[in-house]
């Protein structure tokens, strides 16, 4: 299994990326930084079986990223015990501070390095040397899509997460960037929004704290203004920086800017516990007031045509921002703590 993160952007090496995953026939996974190197539908990405990928493999390749609380720290119970550890960094001592032993050193650049290796395989390995491994985990995948599962979402009351990112997902272009801020949102988003290049999908989580959606999507838009810059936002993240709507548009720049409106801090079923509420704010009146467009939308048939006027408006240099109602009740199933935390 190979786990790859920023090193592999930051050493321009996706190109030696994607070779070395296809004459491998390895499964890969990367970090929320990492996204992009190998497009997300490449068919060695599997991405809902992450959890099951990291416990069973024997050798895992941390390629490029710190092996930090984002990977579990390569430990246990997130990775399997007796797994072997190849690790490649140009920073020896942040091989040196891995909480985990790494089996296999080695210090150099990812690009250098995934070329060495792909030389090195020739003669060696095949795609089918790991295809059993593939189709266990495309099994895997297949069975949890048909499945009834907790983060299906139903057509009745308001709106659910994953239906809102889904139509995201299917109108975004496939060159977007996609900046993800929130709770619900960003956990949701992970699984449903791929990403098809490098350096295209800025997640709150490893890059800065919650609320710093909205100031990346106007950054990645002005370093990159030919772009489809889309900000995906929770209604409490999107207020920590909602001001930042000002800044967009009196510097002209254009961004679409898309709000899960559950009405609180995180999913909350039973609306039991005390400081989550905030309320249906109408950020698509106050982007209005600001001098962008706005809609507000509380039927999941009409997410797909108020995407594509708020696109329309942002072609024509136009901050746009459609407010979605969602479920309040809709919690991501893989937050298991849920229950003794905000």
């Amino acid at each position: 299994l190979i786990v790859s993160g920023s090193g592999v952007i930051w050493s321009r090496a996706w190109s030696e990326m994607q070779a070395f995953v296809e004459a491998a026939g390895i499964p890969f996974y990367t970090t929320p930084q990492g996204r992009g190197v190998v497009p997300d539908d490449h068919p060695c990405s599997f991405m809902s079986m992450r959890s099951s990928a990291f416990r069973d493999a024997d050798l895992i390749v941390v390629l490029g990223t710190r092996m930090n609380y984002i990977i579990g720290h390569a430990s246990p119970p997130r990775f399997g015990p007796h797994a072997k550890i190849a690790r490649i960094d140009i920073c020896p001592e942040e091989i040196a501070a891995a909480a985990r032993y790494v089996d296999i050193p080695i210090v150099g650049d990812c690009k250098m390095v995934l070329g060495q290796l792909l030389a090195g395989i020739k003669g060696r390995v095949t795609t089918d040397t790991y295809k059993a491994w593939r189709q266990k985990l495309a099994e895997g995948e297949a069975a949890k899509r048909a499945g009834a599962g907790a983060n299906k979402y139903a057509e009745d009351g308001d709106i659910h997460p994953v239906r809102m990112l889904e139509e995201i997902k299917n109108f975004a272009r496939r060159d977007a960037i996609l900046c993800v801020d929130g709770q619900e949102t960003l956990n949701y988003g992970r699984q449903t929004m791929p990403t098809f290049a490098p350096g295209h999908r800025l997640n709150s989580g490893p890059f800065g704290t919650m609320g710093v959606g909205l100031p990346f999507g106007v950054g990645a838009k002005v370093a990159c203004p030919d772009k489809q810059v889309i900000v995906v936002h929770g209604d409490g993240s999107l207020g920590m920086n909602a001001m930042e709507i000002d800044t967009a548009v009196r510097h002209k720049i254009p961004i679409l800017i898309v709000v899960s409106l559950n009405g609180g801090w995180t999913g909350d079923p039973k609306r039991e516990k005390p400081g989550r509420d905030l309320g249906y704010t109408r950020y698509d009146k106050m982007c209005e007031a600001l001098g962008g467009y706005g809609e507000y939308i509380t039927r999941p048939e009409d997410i797909r045509p108020a995407l594509e006027r708020a696109q329309a408006r942002v072609d024509e240099g136009m901050v746009a921002l459609v407010n979605v109602r969602t479920d309040y009740r809709a919690r991501y199933a893989g937050a298991a703590f849920s229950d003794y935390t905000t």
